[in-house]
């Protein structure tokens, strides 16, 4: 019942972006804020779900679906502001400067989406196969991820190339080679990086069906979200014409990762992952023995289903013959004197 809730959620969600199908700010302005409302309500069970994780020592686990969270917040917040006052004045809110703002953090959620998606898959991989990074080390890499979404998005800003209003909505020039190129090594790696881990997650064969065809269906997701990106740089370098509503279908289903993340990873992925986990990190107090993770970053995990074939234990060959006859040696009798005792002598002194 709570799974059809949540799809039925979803779907209704959905609808209310095609409503303005045609231009997204000067048709039924008022569907576009509900849906940023929806979307931004939604990233909240990512907080739930990195607090809880946190709660339960699952450090590395709460800092990946945090970094997840802000990426996917990034642009549900402000464009939440931004379309909520479009739709009070009647037109594009801003001009050239809100559709500046607009393309830096419509791009910065783009990059830093990607690779945080990539992040997650990377350490679903190492809690199947080896152990979990320490939670410092996934938050560096999220760090590093932030800044370094928020540099190239800064580009237009700093005069190469600029950001481009295609059916009302503002985002990367398409026909500028630095940002497509950009694009490119950012989004291909990290679908590819995705595919790759999740298939040698799929062969592994104590996984359950549920868990490796749902992983395979993230990154089905995944690459619905950003597929579109690569025939538009096509026409946008060729200076062809770009298709219509080509350019808000795939604004429609980039932004869509953004609603359908907090449900893919906020309930199934933290179901599989964490949730489900038998063996749960524990903070070590009460022990004499020193802990060099306190967070239990460096114990391998395991998931409901075995992973390891048990091991049989070793046979060691039973003695079956007459008991030992242990001997000990006499003690030494040493001879003891029964004479008188013998008397001092003293010399008298003067």
């Amino acid at each position: 019942m709570a799974a059809h809730a949540l799809l039925l959620f979803v779907l209704l969600s959905c609808l209310t972006v095609p409503a303005a199908a045609e231009n997204v700010f000067t048709n039924g302005l008022v569907y576009l804020p509900i849906y940023l409302g929806i979307a931004t309500i939604a990233n909240v069970i990512l907080v739930v779900r990195a607090w809880q994780a946190w709660r339960k020592y699952f450090r590395s686990e709460s800092s990946a679906l945090t970094i997840l969270m802000l990426s996917g917040i990034a642009w549900c917040v402000p464009c939440l502001v931004q379309c909520i006052g479009t739709a009070i004045q009647g037109s594009f809110w801003g001009d050239s400067t809100g559709c500046d703002v607009m393309g830096f953090y419509s791009a910065f959620a783009t990059y830093s989406s990607q690779m945080a998606t990539l992040l997650i898959a990377y350490l679903t991989y190492r809690i199947v196969f080896s152990t979990v990074p320490k939670w410092e080390y996934v938050a560096l890499v999220g760090l590093a991820i932030f800044v370094l979404s928020g540099l190239i998005s800064m580009l237009p800003l700093i005069g190469v190339a600029s950001y481009v209003k295609y059916d009302g909505f503002c985002y990367i020039d398409y026909r500028d080679v630095t940002h497509c190129v950009l694009w490119l090594l950012i989004m291909v790696p990290c679908v590819f990086g995705v595919l790759l881990l999740y298939v040698q997650i799929y062969k592994r064969s104590g996984l359950s069906k549920t868990v490796r065809f749902g992983l395979l269906g993230f990154w089905f997701v995944f690459l619905c979200g950003w597929v579109l990106g690569i025939p538009l740089i096509g026409f946008g370098l060729s200076n062809s014409e770009y298709p219509d509503n080509l350019n808000l279908v795939s604004a429609i289903l980039g932004h869509l990762m953004n609603l359908i993340n907090p449900f893919l990873y906020g309930i199934f992925w933290y179901k599989w992952f964490v949730a489900d986990r038998q063996v749960a990190p524990q903070k070590e107090l009460d022990t004499e023995f020193e802990v060099q993770d306190a967070y239990a970053s460096s114990v391998p995990y395991a998931l409901p289903a075995p992973w390891n074939t048990p091991v049989t234990p070793v046979q060691y060959p039973t003695y079956n013959g007459p008991p030992p006859v242990y001997t000990y040696d006499a003690p030494v009798a040493y001879p003891t004197y029964s004479g008188p005792l013998p008397t001092p002598a003293y010399t008298q002194v003067y």
